[in-house]
């Protein structure tokens, strides 16, 4: 299966994370047009699925170090979960790697 095929098989379910994120109150990428802002996560796909990544530092911005929690919480309940990447530690939790800034894997619970 070529990329564009790939991709456009895996545009829903970006589609879907995005759309759970925003309903969950977390700013991304092209959420405020036109005004300078630094959106706390970005989403893209990789490999046919969906990668996520915290772009706040914890010092950055008051209320960052809570970013990880509320992007959890808003993808479970939107249908999602966070899963560590398969060259993480296997004592590492998808939250720890969300917090410590690296991009984690998105997949959908149905």
């Amino acid at each position: 299966m070529d990329s564009s095929v790939t991709a456009t098989a895996s545009a829903p379910l970006l589609s879907g994370v995005r759309e759970a994120l925003r309903a969950g109150g977390v700013s991304q990428f092209g959420d405020r047009p036109g005004l300078p802002h630094l959106p706390e996560v970005e989403t893209w796909l990789v490999d046919g699925g969906v990668v996520l990544k915290v772009t706040v530092a914890p010092g950055e911005r008051p209320g960052a170090k809570k970013i990880p929690s509320r992007v959890r919480d808003a993808l479970r309940r939107g249908g999602f979960t966070l899963v560590p990447d398969a060259g993480a530690p296997s004592a590492t939790s998808s939250a720890d790697v969300l917090a410590s800034g690296r991009a984690v894997r998105v997949v959908s619970l149905h």
